[in-house]
C-alpha cells in the first residue's frame, strides 16, 4: 500500500506533507527513503507511537501528538494529507475530514489507504468481531457509500480505487475540495 499511494504522492510534487495517525511512522520512512525533498510531517495520538516515530526518523520528519480532529498546524500548511490504514479508528470522522480541509491548499489532496467495506452487513461483523478480539481504541468500520456521503458534509468530492495485487478490502480513497460557486 504505501508504495501505490507514495506513487500518487509523487505525482502532485508537494513541498509538505502530513501523515495523520502516523503510528510508528513507517510511511513516512518510505518517503524519507525515496530522498524527495518533502517537507514530512507527521501526528498521531498516542504518545508512545510518537516518541518511536520521532525516534525513527530524528531529523527526517517532525512528530507530534495530537487527535485526528485537532492537528496543531495552521490553515493551507498542505499539499498532500495522508492517513494510512487508521481511519477506521477516528470517532471523529467528519470533524476530522473539517480539519483536513482547512489544513490543505489549494489544489491540496487528501488520501486514505484502509480498509472499507463492502456492504453494511460486512461493517457491523468487522466492528463487532474487532471487539470480540479486543482491538484496542475505536472502532468505526465503513462503506465506500457511508465515505462518499462523510466526503460531502466536508465538503469533498472522493474517488475509491482498489490497490494493485492487494485484496479488495484495501482501498485508495482521494479527496479533492469541491469547486465552490
Amino acid at each position: 500500500m504505501h508504495e501505490e499511494i507514495a506513487k500518487q504522492v509523487i505525482e502532485r510534487n508537494p513541498k509538505n506533507l502530513l501523515d495523520i495517525a502516523c503510528g510508528p511512522g513507517d510511511f513516512l520512512s518510505y518517503l524519507a527513503d525515496l530522498d524527495l525533498n518533502i517537507n514530512l510531517n507527521g501526528t498521531d495520538i498516542a504518545p508512545e507511537m510518537v516518541r518511536h516515530a520521532s525516534q525513527k526518523l530524528s531529523t527526517k520528519a517532525k512528530i507530534l501528538e495530537s487527535k485526528g480532529e485537532k492537528q496543531p498546524f495552521p490553515e493551507n500548511s498542505f499539499d498532500v494529507i495522508t492517513i494510512m490504514l487508521a481511519f477506521h479508528h477516528f470517532p471523529k470522522k467528519l470533524e476530522t475530514l473539517q480539519q483536513i480541509k482547512k489544513l490543505l491548499r489549494l489544489n491540496g489532496l487528501f488520501i486514505i489507504g484502509d480498509v472499507v467495506a463492502k456492504s453494511r452487513l460486512q461493517k457491523k461483523i468487522w466492528n463487532c468481531l474487532e471487539r470480540i478480539i479486543s482491538i484496542r481504541g475505536y472502532i468505526g468500520h465503513y462503506t465506500e457509500n457511508d465515505i462518499k456521503e462523510l466526503a460531502k458534509k466536508a465538503g469533498f468530492s472522493v474517488s475509491i480505487e482498489y490497490i494493485p495485487d492487494m485484496p479488495k478490502r484495501y482501498r485508495i480513497c482521494k479527496f479533492a475540495l469541491e469547486k465552490t460557486l
